[in-house]
């Protein structure tokens, strides 16, 4: 999967930041901040880290939109379980499993939050 630049946009605007200005949070250089939310390239993990902490917000976060697609894909049509045919299916486009883990872990701790409240 690949980091969604629109999403870097969207928050920067919704936080009124310039990219000069997130240039000076994240130290990420504006030409390359702009190549970002165009799509035209795409940050490597660390950077990506670098504008999560910025934004605090969850590395998946930038990544979300393709998470829930490729979810909505998995069936199960032998034992396997619905994460082991995700994990397969994200290995094969890419998708580093470690973004992988994190993504299903936070959803988990959100379903348990929503479970102990009711």
């Amino acid at each position: 999967m690949k980091f969604l630049g629109h999403k870097l946009r969207e928050i920067r605007k919704l936080k009124h930041l310039t990219m000069k200005q997130l240039e000076k949070i994240t130290g990420v250089k504006q030409s390359k901040i702009s190549l970002y939310e165009n799509s035209k390239e795409f940050p490597n993990t660390r950077t990506a880290t670098k504008f999560a902490e910025a934004f605090k917000v969850d590395l998946c976060y930038f990544y979300l939109d393709n998470a829930v697609l490729l979810a909505g894909q998995t069936t199960t049509t032998t034992e396997k379980t619905p994460y082991i045919v995700l994990g397969e299916r994200a290995e094969k486009m890419g998708f580093p499993l470690v973004m992988l883990e994190a993504i299903i872990n936070s959803w988990e701790k959100s379903e348990k939050k929503k479970q102990e409240k009711d």
